[in-house]
Protein backbone atom coordinates (compact mmCIF):
# COMPACT_ATOMS: atom_id res chain seq x y z
CA UNK A 1 0.00 0.00 0.00
CA UNK A 2 1.22 3.32 -0.61
CA UNK A 3 2.49 5.67 1.96
CA UNK A 4 0.45 8.73 1.28
CA UNK A 5 -2.63 6.88 1.77
CA UNK A 6 -1.46 5.89 4.95
CA UNK A 7 -1.35 9.58 5.91
CA UNK A 8 2.15 9.13 7.27
CA UNK A 9 5.88 8.16 6.30
CA UNK A 10 8.33 5.58 8.34
CA UNK A 11 11.32 6.23 9.18
CA UNK A 12 14.21 3.67 9.63
CA UNK A 13 16.94 3.07 12.39
CA UNK A 14 19.95 1.20 12.08
CA UNK A 15 20.59 -1.61 13.43
CA UNK A 16 24.02 -0.47 15.19
CA UNK A 17 21.94 1.96 17.04
CA UNK A 18 19.73 -1.01 19.26
CA UNK A 19 21.46 -2.79 22.21
CA UNK A 20 19.35 -6.30 22.42
CA UNK A 21 20.19 -8.84 25.51
CA UNK A 22 19.59 -12.09 23.83
CA UNK A 23 20.46 -15.99 24.36
CA UNK A 24 21.27 -18.45 21.05
CA UNK A 25 18.21 -20.10 20.18
CA UNK A 26 19.63 -23.87 21.13
CA UNK A 27 19.46 -22.41 24.32
CA UNK A 28 15.98 -21.50 24.56
CA UNK A 29 14.75 -24.89 23.05
CA UNK A 30 16.48 -26.57 25.99
CA UNK A 31 15.09 -24.53 28.94
CA UNK A 32 11.62 -24.06 27.24
CA UNK A 33 11.15 -20.46 27.50
CA UNK A 34 12.90 -17.34 25.74
CA UNK A 35 14.81 -14.94 27.10
CA UNK A 36 14.28 -11.36 27.92
CA UNK A 37 14.88 -9.50 24.93
CA UNK A 38 14.43 -5.76 24.57
CA UNK A 39 14.62 -3.46 22.11
CA UNK A 40 16.41 0.17 23.85
CA UNK A 41 15.51 3.85 24.37
CA UNK A 42 18.67 4.94 22.53
CA UNK A 43 17.02 3.11 18.91
CA UNK A 44 14.86 6.58 18.79
CA UNK A 45 12.00 4.52 18.25
CA UNK A 46 11.32 3.64 21.90
CA UNK A 47 11.57 0.96 24.22
CA UNK A 48 9.44 -2.44 24.05
CA UNK A 49 10.24 -5.91 25.42
CA UNK A 50 9.34 -9.18 23.88
CA UNK A 51 11.00 -12.34 24.97
CA UNK A 52 11.22 -14.47 22.30
CA UNK A 53 12.29 -17.92 20.94
CA UNK A 54 14.45 -16.43 17.71
CA UNK A 55 18.19 -16.85 17.20
CA UNK A 56 20.24 -13.92 18.41
CA UNK A 57 20.54 -12.51 14.45
CA UNK A 58 16.66 -12.21 14.37
CA UNK A 59 16.59 -10.14 17.48
CA UNK A 60 17.29 -6.96 16.29
CA UNK A 61 15.09 -7.23 13.29
CA UNK A 62 11.94 -8.42 15.15
CA UNK A 63 12.31 -6.06 18.01
CA UNK A 64 12.67 -3.47 16.01
CA UNK A 65 9.59 -4.25 14.10
CA UNK A 66 7.69 -4.74 17.28
CA UNK A 67 8.56 -1.12 17.86
CA UNK A 68 7.48 0.07 14.35
CA UNK A 69 4.52 -1.51 14.52
CA UNK A 70 3.58 0.26 17.87
CA UNK A 71 3.68 3.59 15.66
CA UNK A 72 2.07 2.48 12.94
CA UNK A 73 4.80 2.59 10.96
CA UNK A 74 3.72 -0.04 9.13
CA UNK A 75 6.11 -0.42 5.82
CA UNK A 76 9.35 -0.20 7.61
CA UNK A 77 8.02 -2.96 10.26
CA UNK A 78 6.96 -5.14 7.51
CA UNK A 79 10.59 -4.73 6.10
CA UNK A 80 12.04 -5.69 10.01
CA UNK A 81 10.16 -9.02 10.57
CA UNK A 82 10.84 -9.90 7.18
CA UNK A 83 14.70 -9.31 7.82
CA UNK A 84 13.86 -11.70 11.07
CA UNK A 85 12.14 -14.28 9.10
CA UNK A 86 15.53 -14.65 7.21
CA UNK A 87 17.68 -14.81 9.83
CA UNK A 88 15.90 -17.23 11.37
CA UNK A 89 14.24 -19.30 9.30
CA UNK A 90 12.39 -21.69 11.89
CA UNK A 91 11.37 -18.78 14.24
CA UNK A 92 7.43 -18.45 12.61
CA UNK A 93 6.42 -15.43 14.88
CA UNK A 94 7.42 -12.68 12.79
CA UNK A 95 5.15 -14.14 9.93
CA UNK A 96 1.80 -12.90 12.33
CA UNK A 97 3.02 -9.55 13.08
CA UNK A 98 4.19 -9.29 8.99
CA UNK A 99 0.26 -10.21 8.32
CA UNK A 100 -1.10 -7.68 11.05
CA UNK A 101 1.31 -4.86 9.07
CA UNK A 102 -1.26 -4.76 6.49
CA UNK A 103 -4.28 -3.93 8.20
CA UNK A 104 -4.72 -0.07 9.32
CA UNK A 105 -8.52 0.14 10.73
CA UNK A 106 -7.78 3.40 12.40
CA UNK A 107 -7.11 4.86 9.02
CA UNK A 108 -9.90 2.47 7.33
CA UNK A 109 -7.54 0.65 5.77
CA UNK A 110 -7.24 -3.32 5.92
CA UNK A 111 -5.84 -5.20 3.17
CA UNK A 112 -6.66 -8.98 4.43
CA UNK A 113 -5.77 -10.64 0.75
CA UNK A 114 -1.80 -9.47 1.83
CA UNK A 115 -2.31 -10.60 5.33
CA UNK A 116 -3.44 -14.07 4.36
CA UNK A 117 -0.68 -13.97 1.10
CA UNK A 118 2.15 -13.61 4.52
CA UNK A 119 0.88 -16.09 6.47
CA UNK A 120 0.68 -18.70 3.08
CA UNK A 121 4.08 -18.31 3.23
CA UNK A 122 4.75 -19.79 6.53
CA UNK A 123 2.34 -22.31 5.97
CA UNK A 124 -1.11 -23.53 4.27
CA UNK A 125 -3.58 -23.15 7.05
CA UNK A 126 -3.93 -21.57 10.39
CA UNK A 127 -3.80 -25.84 12.43
CA UNK A 128 -0.46 -26.24 10.40
CA UNK A 129 1.26 -22.73 11.11
CA UNK A 130 0.56 -22.49 14.76
CA UNK A 131 2.22 -26.36 14.93
CA UNK A 132 5.23 -24.46 13.97
CA UNK A 133 5.47 -21.74 17.22
CA UNK A 134 7.63 -22.91 19.44
CA UNK A 135 6.62 -21.63 23.09
CA UNK A 136 2.97 -21.46 24.38
CA UNK A 137 3.07 -17.83 24.84
CA UNK A 138 4.17 -17.08 20.98
CA UNK A 139 1.40 -19.37 19.71
CA UNK A 140 -1.79 -17.10 21.92
CA UNK A 141 0.28 -14.38 19.73
CA UNK A 142 -0.66 -16.15 16.50
CA UNK A 143 -3.50 -17.30 17.70
CA UNK A 144 -5.03 -14.07 18.51
CA UNK A 145 -3.86 -13.07 15.30
CA UNK A 146 -5.36 -15.70 13.10
CA UNK A 147 -8.76 -14.85 14.84
CA UNK A 148 -8.12 -11.50 13.29
CA UNK A 149 -7.79 -12.74 9.81
CA UNK A 150 -11.18 -15.42 10.51
CA UNK A 151 -13.21 -15.30 7.37
CA UNK A 152 -15.72 -13.31 8.81
CA UNK A 153 -16.53 -9.62 9.28
CA UNK A 154 -14.64 -6.76 10.18
CA UNK A 155 -16.64 -6.22 13.55
CA UNK A 156 -16.55 -10.06 14.34
CA UNK A 157 -12.80 -10.19 13.69
CA UNK A 158 -11.78 -7.31 16.07
CA UNK A 159 -14.31 -8.75 18.32
CA UNK A 160 -12.04 -12.64 18.70
CA UNK A 161 -8.55 -10.32 18.51
CA UNK A 162 -9.45 -8.01 21.79
CA UNK A 163 -11.06 -10.55 23.42
CA UNK A 164 -7.60 -13.20 22.96
CA UNK A 165 -5.09 -10.46 23.96
CA UNK A 166 -7.17 -9.05 26.81
CA UNK A 167 -7.43 -12.87 28.18
CA UNK A 168 -3.09 -13.06 27.25
CA UNK A 169 -3.03 -9.93 29.19
CA UNK A 170 -4.88 -10.81 32.08
CA UNK A 171 -3.07 -14.26 32.65
CA UNK A 172 0.33 -12.63 32.66
CA UNK A 173 0.89 -9.09 34.00
CA UNK A 174 4.05 -8.83 33.54
CA UNK A 175 3.96 -9.52 29.74
CA UNK A 176 4.26 -5.53 29.06
CA UNK A 177 3.59 -6.05 25.22
CA UNK A 178 0.39 -8.42 25.80
CA UNK A 179 -1.37 -5.35 27.29
CA UNK A 180 -0.11 -2.97 24.82
CA UNK A 181 -1.79 -4.90 21.89
CA UNK A 182 -5.06 -5.39 23.91
CA UNK A 183 -4.76 -1.77 24.49
CA UNK A 184 -5.06 -1.41 21.00
CA UNK A 185 -7.03 -4.46 19.91
CA UNK A 186 -9.89 -2.57 22.10
CA UNK A 187 -9.34 0.72 20.44
CA UNK A 188 -9.81 -1.68 16.83
CA UNK A 189 -12.74 -3.25 18.24
CA UNK A 190 -14.41 0.14 19.61
CA UNK A 191 -13.59 1.47 16.14
CA UNK A 192 -14.93 -1.63 13.94
CA UNK A 193 -18.63 -1.27 15.35
CA UNK A 194 -17.90 -4.14 17.55
CA UNK A 195 -18.75 -3.16 20.76
CA UNK A 196 -22.47 -2.12 22.33
CA UNK A 197 -22.97 1.47 23.05
CA UNK A 198 -23.47 0.08 26.53
CA UNK A 199 -20.13 -1.50 26.22
CA UNK A 200 -18.29 1.65 25.13
CA UNK A 201 -17.57 3.45 28.87
CA UNK A 202 -15.96 -0.24 29.76
CA UNK A 203 -14.20 -0.46 26.54
CA UNK A 204 -12.47 2.39 26.88
CA UNK A 205 -11.45 2.58 30.23
CA UNK A 206 -10.14 -1.19 29.83
CA UNK A 207 -8.33 0.87 26.83
CA UNK A 208 -6.32 3.22 28.93
CA UNK A 209 -6.25 1.04 32.23
CA UNK A 210 -4.23 -1.72 29.81
CA UNK A 211 -2.14 1.32 28.16
CA UNK A 212 -1.39 2.61 31.84
CA UNK A 213 -0.26 -0.18 33.15
CA UNK A 214 2.71 -0.33 30.68
CA UNK A 215 3.41 2.99 30.72
CA UNK A 216 3.63 3.18 34.12
CA UNK A 217 6.49 0.37 34.20
CA UNK A 218 8.54 1.78 30.64
CA UNK A 219 7.63 5.45 30.46
CA UNK A 220 9.90 4.89 27.19
CA UNK A 221 7.06 2.67 25.75
CA UNK A 222 6.20 3.58 22.14
CA UNK A 223 2.83 1.60 22.04
CA UNK A 224 1.70 2.83 25.83
CA UNK A 225 1.96 6.66 24.55
CA UNK A 226 0.60 6.52 21.41
CA UNK A 227 -2.91 4.22 21.96
CA UNK A 228 -3.21 6.88 25.19
CA UNK A 229 -3.52 9.18 23.02
CA UNK A 230 -5.68 7.86 20.60
CA UNK A 231 -8.04 7.46 23.31
CA UNK A 232 -8.64 10.93 23.33
CA UNK A 233 -10.13 10.61 19.88
CA UNK A 234 -12.76 8.91 21.07
CA UNK A 235 -13.24 11.19 24.26
CA UNK A 236 -11.75 14.09 23.98
CA UNK A 237 -12.59 14.69 27.76
CA UNK A 238 -9.38 12.45 28.22
CA UNK A 239 -6.91 15.49 26.74
CA UNK A 240 -6.34 17.39 29.80
CA UNK A 241 -4.93 13.92 31.54
CA UNK A 242 -3.14 12.73 28.30
CA UNK A 243 -0.94 15.81 27.84
CA UNK A 244 1.81 14.83 29.68
CA UNK A 245 2.19 11.41 26.99
CA UNK A 246 1.38 13.46 24.20
CA UNK A 247 4.41 15.65 24.88
CA UNK A 248 6.66 12.67 25.95
CA UNK A 249 5.41 10.32 22.66
CA UNK A 250 7.73 12.58 20.34
CA UNK A 251 10.65 12.32 22.75
CA UNK A 252 9.91 8.11 23.20
CA UNK A 253 10.50 7.70 19.22
CA UNK A 254 11.32 10.45 17.28
CA UNK A 255 12.63 7.91 14.18
CA UNK A 256 9.11 7.61 13.87
CA UNK A 257 7.08 10.22 11.57
CA UNK A 258 4.02 9.03 13.43
CA UNK A 259 5.10 9.68 16.21
CA UNK A 260 5.70 13.51 15.87
CA UNK A 261 2.35 14.30 14.45
CA UNK A 262 0.51 11.90 16.86
CA UNK A 263 0.40 14.67 19.70
CA UNK A 264 -1.29 16.50 17.74
CA UNK A 265 -4.60 14.80 18.44
CA UNK A 266 -4.14 16.00 22.13
CA UNK A 267 -2.82 19.38 21.26
CA UNK A 268 -5.54 19.85 18.77
CA UNK A 269 -9.24 19.30 21.42
CA UNK A 270 -7.18 21.70 23.53
CA UNK A 271 -6.68 24.80 21.52
CA UNK A 272 -3.03 24.39 21.80
CA UNK A 273 -1.92 26.21 18.67
CA UNK A 274 1.86 26.76 19.16
CA UNK A 275 2.29 22.97 20.04
CA UNK A 276 0.19 21.94 17.14
CA UNK A 277 2.46 23.78 14.51
CA UNK A 278 5.85 23.03 16.09
CA UNK A 279 4.54 19.60 16.23
CA UNK A 280 3.58 18.89 12.72
CA UNK A 281 6.31 21.03 11.20
CA UNK A 282 8.72 18.37 12.76
CA UNK A 283 6.57 15.53 10.93
CA UNK A 284 6.08 17.10 7.70
CA UNK A 285 9.88 17.52 7.40
CA UNK A 286 10.40 14.11 8.42
CA UNK A 287 8.23 12.80 5.44
CA UNK A 288 10.17 15.20 3.45
CA UNK A 289 13.30 13.82 4.23
CA UNK A 290 12.07 10.83 4.21
CA UNK A 291 10.58 10.59 0.57
CA UNK A 292 14.20 12.49 -0.72
CA UNK A 293 16.14 9.84 0.76
CA UNK A 294 14.43 6.68 -0.40
CA UNK A 295 14.03 9.24 -4.51
CA UNK A 296 10.31 8.64 -4.14
CA UNK A 297 7.67 11.42 -5.95
CA UNK A 298 6.00 13.64 -3.94
CA UNK A 299 2.61 11.40 -4.25
CA UNK A 300 4.22 9.83 -1.71
CA UNK A 301 4.43 12.07 1.27
CA UNK A 302 2.07 13.03 4.50
CA UNK A 303 -0.35 15.56 3.01
CA UNK A 304 -2.24 14.35 6.35
CA UNK A 305 0.36 16.20 9.03
CA UNK A 306 0.54 18.95 6.39
CA UNK A 307 -3.36 20.19 6.61
CA UNK A 308 -3.09 19.55 10.47
CA UNK A 309 0.51 22.15 9.93
CA UNK A 310 -1.98 24.86 8.02
CA UNK A 311 -4.96 24.64 10.34
CA UNK A 312 -2.54 25.65 13.07
CA UNK A 313 -0.73 28.41 11.59
CA UNK A 314 -4.56 29.52 10.57
CA UNK A 315 -5.47 29.62 14.13
CA UNK A 316 -2.13 31.52 15.12
CA UNK A 317 -3.17 34.41 12.32
CA UNK A 318 -0.35 33.07 10.09
CA UNK A 319 -2.12 33.15 7.16
CA UNK A 320 0.61 34.17 4.89
CA UNK A 321 2.30 31.16 5.95
CA UNK A 322 -0.61 28.82 5.60
CA UNK A 323 -1.32 30.01 2.08
CA UNK A 324 2.14 29.28 1.39
CA UNK A 325 1.81 25.10 2.37
CA UNK A 326 -1.00 25.17 -0.68
CA UNK A 327 2.02 26.12 -3.52
CA UNK A 328 4.16 23.76 -1.34
CA UNK A 329 1.81 21.07 -1.96
CA UNK A 330 1.37 21.94 -5.53
CA UNK A 331 5.11 22.29 -6.17
CA UNK A 332 5.60 18.68 -4.62
CA UNK A 333 3.26 17.39 -6.63
CA UNK A 334 4.42 18.79 -9.98
CA UNK A 335 4.84 15.85 -12.09
CA UNK A 336 3.77 13.10 -9.68
CA UNK A 337 1.41 10.72 -10.85
CA UNK A 338 -1.96 10.85 -8.83
CA UNK A 339 -4.46 8.91 -11.03
CA UNK A 340 -4.43 5.71 -8.54
CA UNK A 341 -7.24 5.40 -6.18
CA UNK A 342 -3.69 4.65 -3.55
CA UNK A 343 -2.88 8.12 -4.30
CA UNK A 344 -6.09 9.64 -3.29
CA UNK A 345 -4.84 12.01 -0.13
CA UNK A 346 -1.89 13.47 -2.81
CA UNK A 347 -4.52 13.83 -5.22
CA UNK A 348 -6.94 15.97 -3.03
CA UNK A 349 -4.10 17.90 -1.65
CA UNK A 350 -4.21 20.75 -3.16
CA UNK A 351 -7.71 21.25 -3.16
CA UNK A 352 -8.14 20.53 0.53
CA UNK A 353 -5.56 22.67 1.86
CA UNK A 354 -6.70 25.73 -0.17
CA UNK A 355 -10.82 24.88 1.08
CA UNK A 356 -9.18 24.53 4.58
CA UNK A 357 -7.71 28.10 4.25
CA UNK A 358 -11.06 29.92 2.32
CA UNK A 359 -13.21 28.16 5.06
CA UNK A 360 -10.91 29.88 7.77
CA UNK A 361 -10.15 33.06 5.91
CA UNK A 362 -12.93 33.90 4.05
CA UNK A 363 -10.98 34.40 0.62
CA UNK A 364 -13.21 32.04 -1.12
CA UNK A 365 -11.23 33.17 -4.43
CA UNK A 366 -8.63 31.42 -3.66
CA UNK A 367 -10.39 27.96 -2.99
CA UNK A 368 -9.25 25.47 -5.63
CA UNK A 369 -12.12 23.03 -7.48
CA UNK A 370 -11.16 19.59 -6.60
CA UNK A 371 -10.38 17.31 -9.55
CA UNK A 372 -13.20 15.27 -11.28
CA UNK A 373 -12.77 11.88 -10.57
CA UNK A 374 -12.26 9.82 -13.99
CA UNK A 375 -14.20 6.62 -12.69
CA UNK A 376 -15.88 5.39 -9.53
CA UNK A 377 -13.98 5.51 -6.46
CA UNK A 378 -12.43 1.52 -5.81
CA UNK A 379 -11.75 2.46 -2.35
CA UNK A 380 -13.92 3.33 1.20
CA UNK A 381 -10.67 5.97 1.73
CA UNK A 382 -11.23 7.10 -2.26
CA UNK A 383 -14.87 7.20 -1.71
CA UNK A 384 -14.82 9.73 1.26
CA UNK A 385 -12.11 12.14 -0.67
CA UNK A 386 -14.55 12.35 -3.54
CA UNK A 387 -17.46 12.83 -1.02
CA UNK A 388 -16.07 15.81 0.37
CA UNK A 389 -14.50 17.37 -2.90
CA UNK A 390 -17.92 17.48 -3.78
CA UNK A 391 -19.20 19.03 -0.79
CA UNK A 392 -16.45 21.29 -0.87
CA UNK A 393 -17.30 22.11 -4.79
CA UNK A 394 -21.10 23.20 -3.78
CA UNK A 395 -19.47 25.19 -1.23
CA UNK A 396 -16.78 27.18 -2.83
CA UNK A 397 -19.86 27.87 -5.73
CA UNK A 398 -22.52 29.39 -3.31
CA UNK A 399 -19.65 31.20 -1.89
CA UNK A 400 -18.79 33.07 -5.23
CA UNK A 401 -22.24 33.30 -6.02
CA UNK A 402 -23.00 30.02 -8.22
CA UNK A 403 -25.55 27.41 -6.66
CA UNK A 404 -25.63 25.87 -10.00
CA UNK A 405 -25.85 21.80 -9.32
CA UNK A 406 -26.58 22.24 -5.68
CA UNK A 407 -30.14 21.14 -5.26
CA UNK A 408 -29.47 17.95 -7.35
CA UNK A 409 -25.99 17.34 -5.11
CA UNK A 410 -27.47 17.77 -1.99
CA UNK A 411 -30.34 16.01 -2.81
CA UNK A 412 -28.29 12.40 -4.39
CA UNK A 413 -26.19 13.41 -0.87
CA UNK A 414 -29.45 13.16 1.42
CA UNK A 415 -30.14 9.23 -0.86
CA UNK A 416 -26.59 7.74 -0.05
CA UNK A 417 -27.57 8.97 3.98
CA UNK A 418 -29.88 5.69 4.23
CA UNK A 419 -27.36 3.17 3.07
CA UNK A 420 -24.54 4.60 5.77
CA UNK A 421 -24.43 3.99 9.30
CA UNK A 422 -22.94 4.99 12.01
CA UNK A 423 -20.12 8.00 11.43
CA UNK A 424 -19.87 7.71 8.16
CA UNK A 425 -23.66 8.10 7.88
CA UNK A 426 -23.34 11.06 10.24
CA UNK A 427 -21.23 12.70 8.16
CA UNK A 428 -23.01 12.41 4.72
CA UNK A 429 -26.07 13.93 6.84
CA UNK A 430 -23.36 16.73 8.02
CA UNK A 431 -22.79 17.46 4.80
CA UNK A 432 -25.91 17.44 3.60
CA UNK A 433 -27.55 19.18 6.16
CA UNK A 434 -25.02 22.40 5.29
CA UNK A 435 -25.64 22.10 1.58
CA UNK A 436 -29.38 22.07 2.01
CA UNK A 437 -29.18 25.10 4.37
CA UNK A 438 -26.81 27.10 1.69
CA UNK A 439 -29.55 26.43 -0.62
CA UNK A 440 -32.45 27.25 1.29
CA UNK A 441 -30.85 31.36 2.08
CA UNK A 442 -30.00 31.34 -1.69
CA UNK A 443 -33.40 30.65 -2.31
CA UNK A 444 -34.68 33.21 0.56
CA UNK A 445 -35.52 30.83 3.43
CA UNK A 446 -33.90 32.72 5.99
CA UNK A 447 -35.60 31.13 8.74
CA UNK A 448 -35.27 27.18 6.99
CA UNK A 449 -31.51 27.86 6.54
CA UNK A 450 -31.39 28.69 10.28
CA UNK A 451 -33.06 25.67 11.31
CA UNK A 452 -31.31 23.47 9.18
CA UNK A 453 -27.59 25.26 10.38
CA UNK A 454 -28.67 24.49 13.86
CA UNK A 455 -29.34 20.67 12.96
CA UNK A 456 -25.78 20.20 11.43
CA UNK A 457 -24.48 21.92 14.44
CA UNK A 458 -26.22 19.42 16.99
CA UNK A 459 -24.93 16.60 14.90
CA UNK A 460 -21.20 18.26 14.48
CA UNK A 461 -21.55 18.03 18.47
CA UNK A 462 -22.43 15.09 19.07
CA UNK A 463 -19.14 13.80 17.02
CA UNK A 464 -15.31 14.27 19.10
CA UNK A 465 -13.13 16.79 17.10
CA UNK A 466 -10.96 14.45 15.32
CA UNK A 467 -8.42 17.37 13.33
CA UNK A 468 -9.86 20.21 11.33
CA UNK A 469 -12.67 20.60 10.89
CA UNK A 470 -14.14 18.83 7.23
CA UNK A 471 -17.10 21.15 6.96
CA UNK A 472 -18.35 24.35 7.96
CA UNK A 473 -18.20 25.02 11.72
CA UNK A 474 -22.13 25.57 11.60
CA UNK A 475 -22.19 27.40 14.87
CA UNK A 476 -19.83 29.51 13.69
CA UNK A 477 -21.63 30.51 10.67
CA UNK A 478 -24.71 31.22 13.06
CA UNK A 479 -22.93 33.49 15.06
CA UNK A 480 -22.11 35.39 12.26
CA UNK A 481 -25.96 35.41 10.82
CA UNK A 482 -27.21 36.68 14.51
CA UNK A 483 -24.46 38.93 14.85
CA UNK A 484 -25.38 40.52 11.37
CA UNK A 485 -28.93 40.39 12.51
CA UNK A 486 -28.56 42.61 15.38
CA UNK A 487 -29.32 39.68 17.49
CA UNK A 488 -25.81 39.68 19.78
CA UNK A 489 -27.14 37.30 22.48
CA UNK A 490 -27.77 34.57 20.21
CA UNK A 491 -24.92 35.05 18.51
CA UNK A 492 -23.04 35.19 21.74
CA UNK A 493 -24.61 32.00 22.56
CA UNK A 494 -23.60 30.12 18.95
CA UNK A 495 -19.88 31.13 19.86
CA UNK A 496 -19.65 30.26 23.13
CA UNK A 497 -21.11 26.97 21.89
CA UNK A 498 -18.48 26.78 19.41
CA UNK A 499 -15.89 26.76 21.83
CA UNK A 500 -17.45 24.36 23.90
CA UNK A 501 -17.28 21.76 21.10
CA UNK A 502 -13.95 23.54 19.09
CA UNK A 503 -11.79 24.49 22.02
CA UNK A 504 -9.79 28.39 21.64
CA UNK A 505 -10.82 28.81 18.36
CA UNK A 506 -9.58 31.93 16.50
CA UNK A 507 -13.21 32.81 14.37
CA UNK A 508 -15.12 31.83 17.33
CA UNK A 509 -13.24 34.02 19.92
CA UNK A 510 -13.32 36.99 17.05
CA UNK A 511 -17.12 36.32 17.06
CA UNK A 512 -17.19 36.25 20.86
CA UNK A 513 -15.82 39.22 21.52
CA UNK A 514 -17.63 41.30 18.98
CA UNK A 515 -20.98 39.70 19.79
CA UNK A 516 -20.52 40.78 23.65
CA UNK A 517 -19.48 44.01 22.38
CA UNK A 518 -22.49 44.37 20.64
CA UNK A 519 -24.55 43.27 23.78
CA UNK A 520 -22.06 46.15 26.33
CA UNK A 521 -20.38 43.48 27.88
CA UNK A 522 -17.21 45.15 27.48
CA UNK A 523 -15.23 43.49 30.31
CA UNK A 524 -15.87 39.89 28.53
CA UNK A 525 -15.77 41.47 25.04
CA UNK A 526 -12.06 42.30 26.32
CA UNK A 527 -11.01 38.86 27.79
CA UNK A 528 -12.53 37.15 24.69
CA UNK A 529 -10.24 39.47 22.73
CA UNK A 530 -7.38 38.87 25.01
CA UNK A 531 -7.73 34.95 24.42
CA UNK A 532 -7.82 35.73 20.90
CA UNK A 533 -4.58 37.77 21.19
CA UNK A 534 -2.90 34.85 22.85
CA UNK A 535 -3.46 32.89 19.83
CA UNK A 536 -2.36 35.57 17.67
CA UNK A 537 1.03 36.42 19.32
CA UNK A 538 2.96 35.76 15.98
CA UNK A 539 0.11 36.75 13.49
CA UNK A 540 1.11 38.16 10.39
CA UNK A 541 1.23 41.81 10.98
CA UNK A 542 -1.71 42.75 8.43
CA UNK A 543 -4.07 40.07 9.91
CA UNK A 544 -7.91 41.28 9.83
CA UNK A 545 -9.19 42.25 13.05
CA UNK A 546 -5.62 42.19 14.32
CA UNK A 547 -5.74 46.13 15.26
CA UNK A 548 -9.14 45.52 16.38
CA UNK A 549 -8.64 43.09 18.77
CA UNK A 550 -5.19 45.04 20.17
CA UNK A 551 -7.49 48.40 20.63
CA UNK A 552 -10.00 46.64 22.64
CA UNK A 553 -8.11 44.59 24.48
CA UNK A 554 -6.56 47.65 25.69
CA UNK A 555 -2.94 46.88 24.26
CA UNK A 556 -1.45 49.31 21.94
CA UNK A 557 1.09 46.99 20.60
CA UNK A 558 1.98 43.31 20.13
Amino acid sequence: MNRALRSFVRCGVAAAALRVWAVPATLLAQSGEPAAHEHDAASHLGHVHFANSGATGAQVPFLRGIALLHSFEYDDAADAFRAAEAADRSFALPYWFEAFTHSHLLWGEDDTAGAHAVLARLDRTPATRLARVRTSRERSYAAAIEAFYADTDEATRCRAFADSMTHLAARDPRDLEAAAFASLALLLADEAGAVTPAERNANERDAIALAERVFKADPKHPGAAHYLIHVVDMDPSYAAAALPVARAYARIAPDAEHALHMPSHVFLPLGLWSDLTASNERAWAASRAWVAKHGLSGAELDFHSLSWLEYGYLQEGRWAAARALIDTARSVLAGADVSNAEHADARFAVSDLAFLYAAETGRWADAVIAPQSSGPPSSWRERSFATLANYQRFVIGAMRGDTTGLADGAAKLRARIGVRTGPPGLVLDILTTELEAILARARGGGDSAATLWMRAAAMADSQPPVGPPLALVAHEVLGARFLAAGRAPEAATQYESALAHLPNRSEALLGLARARAATGDSANASAAYRRLLANWSEADAGLPALEEARRAAGRRDQ
